[in-house]
């Protein structure tokens, strides 16, 4: 199972789905990024979102190092 680093409703990353979980195979049959050459993946990598304004937050949460104190 592969678990988004970030909130579950960001859309974080090229390529990516909405959903909060995935797997490889779904992944690997869904993802276009997958299916591309090396330098179409490069060249796409370009149009990657920005980093969340809370991504030193959301990352010190994931490492068990604070609570998460989520707006609402």
């Amino acid at each position: 199972m592969i678990l988004r680093p970030y909130y579950s409703y960001e859309l974080c990353g090229a390529g990516l789905s909405g959903k909060p979980t995935s797997t490889i195979a779904f992944e690997r049959r869904w993802n276009p990024m997958l299916s591309m050459d090396r330098d179409a993946f490069i060249d796409a990598l370009g149009d990657v979102p920005a980093k969340p304004a809370e991504m030193e937050q959301i990352l010190a949460f994931n490492r068990g190092w604070q609570e998460m104190k989520v707006q609402a």
